[in-house]
Order: structure tokens, then C-alpha cells, then sequence
């Protein structure tokens, strides 16, 4: 167990970008995997997006959210460890769902430890600096101003309104998301390995990545999540130096 961090499972999960917005194949089998980790004793680490849009504020929960939230709780209860990083398109879950639905919540990025290697882990979307326009969207739609201006509006009004946003902010996203941002995200790991971490896991980009670099004779990883509903993948660590990426199949082990 690494010395100063809370956050030290002997292994671990980490899976993002769910973006779930039904009951289908893609929520249920996000389900299954939460409720294989609980039975097996592995923590689940959330890096955000996990449904189209989520409001933590009272009110603005859509109906088709609420029983994964709801399964999700259960399991927490039942002793299954589950940490969540906010994404872009999550808003004010703290307050609502650090205690509950998580163990944690962080609304920026997050630090753990499995075995003796050290772990830093953000959604990344604030890694690629040329989305100028997400990343002022972001300082205005996070800010504190912006939680208690929606708390007062009434979710019949505010859900249509924010979903017609979300559709605006999807093209711009998916411009940036076209490019892999390959030299910001390995400048943006390179000064969190220099500070002594040796994992840097992110999500945001739904594409795949594993990269490797050699920094004072150690092995450092840059490992970026894929989209959930394209394959069903997540990336585990393991406290004996193991990790990858696996597919999540229905009645066969996670690790």
C-alpha cells in the first residue's frame, strides 16, 4: 500500500464514457460488470460520461437514469468500492452522490494507488488546449454561479434546454475527438510522471490508447479509455504489476 493516498485497492477497474441514455444492451451489461466487481471484491473507478448528460441537483434526474443509479447505490451498500471522476457532460454530482451512489467524488481529477504503483486519473477533457471554445464553455456550465442558477429552474423547462445544448456542444466535441491530441496528452503525462506517478489514465477521447515511456529507468504508462459502447472495454491494474485493457464478456471474470 502506497503511503498518503486513501484511495489503495490491491486492484482495480477504470471504464468511461458509457454515455448511456436508455435501457438497452449498452446499460445492462454496464450493470453486469458493476454487479461482477461487487461479487469478486474489485473497485470500480468512473471517469465520467457514464450517461449523456447527468444533473446531481434534485430534480433534473432523467427517468431512464434512475435505475442505474438505483442499482448502483444497492450495490455500494453491499460493499462494492466504486470512485467517479465528473466528465464533461456530468454536472454538480457531488453534493448528491458522494456517500451514496460513490464512495467519492471528484470534480476535477482523482489519485489512487494499487500496490506500489501510483495512479492519476482525470476525464481529459481539459487535456487538448486547442477546444477553446469547451474549454470557456466548461469555466461558466462548472462554476458555482451556474449550480444555484440551476437548482431554481424548474426540470420541465430546464432538461429540453439542456439537451438541445448538449447536441450543439456534441459537434464541436466530435471535431476534437476526430484527432487523437497524441503530443498534449503525452506532454500532459509527462509532468504528472515526473511528480512520481506511474500510471496516467483518462477517458474523453473514445478512442483505445496504450502507451509506454522510459523515464529515470522506470516504465511509465499513458493509458487512454475507449468509448464503452463500441466494444464494452475497460482497463484494469493489477497490485502484482499486471494491466491491460479486457472486453467485458457475461459470466467470465474481470481479471
Amino acid at each position: 500500500m502506497e503511503k498518503g493516498f486513501p484511495i489503495c485497492p490491491d486492484h482495480a477497474i477504470f471504464l468511461a464514457d458509457a454515455h448511456l441514455n436508455q435501457d438497452d444492451i449498452h446499460s445492462r451489461n454496464f450493470l453486469a460488470l458493476a454487479e461482477r466487481a461487487a461479487e469478486d471484491g474489485i473497485p470500480l473507478f468512473l471517469l465520467g460520461d457514464i450517461f449523456d448528460l447527468w444533473f446531481g441537483t434534485p430534480g433534473l434526474t432523467f427517468a431512464f437514469q434512475k435505475p442505474v443509479i438505483y442499482r448502483l447505490r444497492e450495490l455500494r451498500r453491499e460493499g462494492l468500492r466504486m470512485y467517479y471522476v465528473e466528465g464533461n457532460r456530468d454536472f454538480y454530482l457531488k453534493e448528491d452522490h458522494e456517500g451514496t451512489t460513490f464512495d467519492v467524488v471528484s470534480e476535477g481529477d482523482m489519485q489512487a494507488a494499487v500496490g506500489e504503483k501510483r495512479l492519476y486519473l482525470s476525464h481529459g477533457d481539459a487535456v487538448n488546449r486547442a477546444d477553446f471554445s469547451y474549454r470557456f464553455f466548461k469555466g461558466i456550465s462548472k462554476s458555482r454561479l451556474a449550480n444555484q442558477g440551476v437548482a431554481h429552474l424548474p426540470p420541465s423547462l430546464f432538461l429540453p434546454l439542456a439537451d438541445r445544448l448538449e447536441r450543439k456542444l456534441r459537434r464541436s466535441n466530435r471535431r476534437h475527438k476526430g484527432t487523437f491530441p497524441e503530443k498534449d496528452s503525452r506532454e500532459f503525462a509527462m509532468r504528472m510522471f515526473r511528480n512520481g506517478v506511474n500510471f496516467v489514465i483518462l477517458g474523453h477521447f473514445h478512442q483505445e490508447r496504450l502507451m509506454r515511456y522510459s523515464l529515470d529507468d522506470a516504465t511509465k504508462v499513458l493509458a487512454v479509455l475507449p468509448s464503452w459502447k463500441e466494444r464494452w472495454r475497460y482497463f484494469y491494474v493489477k497490485a502484482d504489476g499486471g494491466y491491460g485493457f479486457r472486453m467485458y464478456r457475461p459470466g467470465e471474470p474481470l481479471l
